[in-house]
């Protein structure tokens, strides 16, 4: 659910602005008040609704020092480290779970929708990118190919069919530990078999990941930051 998509609908934009209003003024605070809400979202259903991952929580930010890049965005390397490469997911968008202790067969229904995932990574990983939006379940097709080209050559193609984990085990495991916040991501794992004789990306690449439900989450291999120095 985009905000242009709201413009129009009779609950906008006074239920919009109640949410921004309640928490603490702000569009992600607003977002995941409409998470934790399920029971109303069906009063703001928009046709082929879409949720714009920036406005999501940074949850992944805290793994591995991983800093989250927008669809579009030059994603900077680090100043050290080997070759750069990256993982094609496809990434679930939770709802709060409602029980503390989940079954598998209850935690599909935590899942608010899907988008797309590079996940970057050198000697270790530093950055995620997710978009291009997030695809409500009901309207993602899992037997759909995930379809990545680097500088528009064919790299990998795959679909959720390919994880080693689902992502129910992911969620049963994680509600385990910790308590599951709206928002929260959880990424599939890479998808599908790179082509052979494939290099690792270098500075100015384009990398380009493609669902036909999802869309195209694309990004360009940055330069490595600078290294800082001593005074």
């Amino acid at each position: 659910m985009d905000l242009a998509g709201l413009v129009g609908h009779p609950a906008f934009p006074s239920t919009l602005e109640a949410l921004i209003a309640r928490p603490r003024g702000t569009v992600l605070d607003a977002a995941r008040a409409a998470l934790e809400r399920e029971d109303e979202l069906a009063e703001w259903t928009v046709r082929n609704p879409r949720l714009l991952a920036p406005v999501l929580p940074p949850s992944l930010s805290a793994e591995d020092n991983r800093w989250i890049a927008s669809p579009g965005a030059e994603v900077i390397r680090p100043a050290v480290g080997g070759d750069t490469g990256f993982d094609v997911e496809v990434a679930a968008v939770i709802f709060r779970p409602k029980k503390p202790k989940l079954r598998p067969s209850d935690a599909g229904e935590c899942i608010f929708g899907f988008t797309l995932m590079h996940s970057w990574f050198g000697e270790e990983g530093f950055a995620a990118a997710l978009g291009p939006c997030v695809v409500t379940a009901d309207d993602f097709d899992a037997d759909e190919e995930v379809v990545t080209h680097v500088n528009s050559k064919l790299w990998s193609a795959g679909t959720v069919g390919d994880a080693k984990v689902s992502f129910q085990e992911q969620i049963v495991n994680a509600a385990k530990s910790e308590e599951l916040l709206p928002g929260e991501v959880f990424g599939s794992g890479t998808l599908g078999r790179t082509q052979p004789d494939k290099k690792p990306p270098r500075t100015g690449a384009d990398v380009r990941i493609e669902h036909p439900s999802i869309g195209v989450l694309e990004n360009r291999v940055g330069p490595r930051a600078r290294r800082s120095q001593a005074s």
